[in-house]
C-alpha cells in the first residue's frame, strides 16, 4: 500500500508529524497499522515516516522548522534518507519565498447564480484566473505543479489567481493541499459547483476562466495547454 494514501486516509486518520520525534510518530503509526500491514517493524516505516515529511513539503510547500531538521538529523544521522529530505527542504525554502499566502473564502450563503458575479466583485481591476479542480483529479494536479514557477513569476502583478472544488475533494485533504497551492480558495457547495460548470459549459476538470481587469471574461477552456501559453494570455491582460 502507497505510504501517501496511508497517511492521507481519512479513516486511519494518522496524525501530521509536525514537531514529533519521529520515535513517537513511529509508536502512534504501529498501532494504527500493523494489523492492517501485517508487520510492525522494517523499512517500510522508515519510509512512511519520511513520506509524512514529503507531504509538508510537497503538498504544503512548507519547509521544515528547526525542530524537525533536528528530529530527522537525531534519527536518520547522516544516512541517504536525511540528505534526501533535507536538500528538498533548501529547495521548498527557496520556493516558499515567492509562494503567494493561501486564503480561504466563505461563500456558502452566496446565490449561485451569483458566485462568479461575487468573486469578480472582490478583485475588482485586477486581471483573474480561475481553476476549478479537484484534489483527486491528477491532471490537475499535474498542471499546478507544471505551472507553479510559471505562477510564482506573477506574484508582484495585478493578478488574483482563483481556486474552486466541490465536496467530492476531502475537506481534510482540500485544507492540506491549498497551502501549497497559494492563491485565493473556494469550496463550493453542490448546487453552486453543478451550476458553475453548466453555465460555462465545461465537462471536465481542471477547466478554466479568465478575466481582464474589468471583468470580461476573455478565455475559457478545458484541460491545461501549458504554462508558456497561460503565461501569454495572462501577460497580454496586465
Amino acid at each position: 500500500m502507497k505510504s501517501k494514501k496511508i497517511l492521507q486516509n481519512e479513516i486511519l486518520n494518522l496524525p501530521k508529524i509536525k514537531d514529533t520525534p519521529i520515535p513517537t510518530w513511529l509508536a502512534e503509526a504501529k498501532l494504527r497499522l500493523a494489523d492492517l500491514l501485517g508487520f510492525n517493524n522494517g523499512y517500510y516505516y522508515d519510509v512512511l515516516a519520511a513520506n509524512a515529511y514529503s507531504l509538508q513539503l510537497n503538498e504544503e510547500l512548507r519547509p521544515l522548522s528547526e525542530k524537525q531538521i533536528k528530529n530527522i538529523e537525531s534519527y536518520w544521522k547522516n544516512g541517504e534518507i536525511a540528505k534526501i529530505l533535507l536538500r528538498k527542504n533548501n529547495k521548498v525554502a527557496e520556493l516558499a519565498k515567492l509562494k503567494l499566502p493561501t486564503t480561504v473564502n466563505d461563500i456558502s450563503s452566496v446565490a449561485k447564480d451569483k458566485v462568479i458575479e461575487t468573486i469578480l466583485a472582490k478583485y475588482k481591476n485586477r486581471v483573474v484566473f480561475i481553476d476549478l479542480w479537484a484534489t483527486w483529479c491528477a491532471p490537475c494536479l499535474d498542471a499546478m505543479q507544471e505551472f507553479r514557477s510559471t505562477k510564482d513569476e506573477f506574484h508582484d502583478k495585478n493578478i488574483a489567481f482563483v481556486y474552486l472544488t466541490n465536496g467530492s475533494s476531502p475537506k481534510k485533504l482540500w485544507e492540506e493541499k491549498i497551502n501549497g497551492i497559494g492563491g485565493e480558495h473556494y469550496y463550493l457547495d453542490p448546487d453552486q459547483w453543478e451550476f458553475m460548470m453548466d453555465q460555462f459549459k465545461f465537462e471536465a476538470i481542471p477547466s478554466y476562466l479568465l478575466y481582464d481587469k474589468s471583468g470580461l471574461l476573455k478565455n475559457k477552456f478545458t484541460a491545461f495547454p501549458g504554462s508558456k501559453v497561460v503565461k501569454d494570455m495572462i501577460s497580454e491582460l496586465l
